[in-house]
């Protein structure tokens, strides 16, 4: 499981207080104990304020990257905030989240990922929004992965993200997300998947117990990758003993290192 780890995201108000007072050191605590708990990936939000995201996105990447040996994965809808970012980047590894099924968006960040040989996050989400139907989504999955063929981008690159909507604004949208997510790779070898978790618990009481139990179906139904807080403890024990009973943690190895480490707790 690679793991994305979601903390540094300035729509959380502690994140968002750190950056406007740029303070360098909160950050580089953040990253380099999101990278010690497991992660493979430091997400990096920089807000959504397009006159401040281009110059903090900027300024996040120059304070964390040398922090950490683990790449960044910069997480905008702002292209511009994106480009400058990757000016200054200094990692071979790189991810990019994200794009959608929408051309202009398509012809917007594609070529920004062929530049950078980036990785990068493909929604299933269209001019439309988000389709409320398995073989919908897989249409949309379709027109990610053509676009990434047409750039000649490997597939190997796309995560595609079949997006989580909380089941509480309708209880059958866990299943349909876990339909789609199984999908995925069976009709596009070669892609992987992706989602934010912790969407599917919104407006929920005890939401942790919610994505706990949601990351282990997803497991399940062959997620490759999470955006999630690997501060959590609870939420990587359910991660370590599902990729161990799914056969994906050879000889339980994960799994041991965790325990010896005191990281299992029940």
């Amino acid at each position: 499981m690679i793991i994305v780890a979601e903390r540094i995201n300035a729509t959380r108000k502690a994140i968002r207080e750190a950056l406007e007072k740029k303070d360098q050191e909160f950050f580089i605590q953040e990253a380099q104990k999101q990278e010690k708990a497991g992660a493979a990936f430091i997400d990096v939000n920089a807000g959504t304020e397009a006159t401040k995201e281009v110059a903090d996105l900027k300024w996040l990447v120059e304070s964390i990257q040398d922090a950490v040996e683990i790449p960044l994965c910069l997480d905008s809808a702002n292209d511009q905030a994106l480009e400058e970012a990757l000016t200054v980047y200094n990692k071979k590894e790189v991810m990019i989240n994200s794009f959608t099924a929408e051309e202009n968006r398509i012809k917007a960040l594609l070529p920004i990922v062929k530049k950078y040989d980036a990785l990068v996050v493909g929604l299933a989400m269209g001019e439309g929004g988000i389709p409320q139907s398995v073989e919908e989504r897989m249409k949309l999955v379709e027109t990610l992965v053509k676009a990434v063929d047409e750039y000649s981008i490997p597939r190997e690159h796309l995560f595609i993200d079949p997006l989580v909507v909380p089941i509480g604004t309708d209880q059958n949208q866990g299943k349909l997300f876990l339909e789609t997510l199984q999908a995925i790779p069976q009709t596009y070898p070669g892609v992987r998947t992706v989602c934010g978790l912790s969407n599917i618990s919104f407006g929920m009481p005890n939401r942790r117990l919610i994505n706990r139990s949601f990351l282990a179906l997803s497991i399940g139904f062959d997620l490759h990758a999470a955006i999630i807080d690997p501060l959590d403890d609870k939420l990587m024990g359910i991660l370590f003993a599902s990729e161990a009973l799914m056969g994906r943690d050879e000889y339980c190895m994960n799994y041991l290192t965790a325990f010896r480490a005191g990281r299992l707790n029940e």
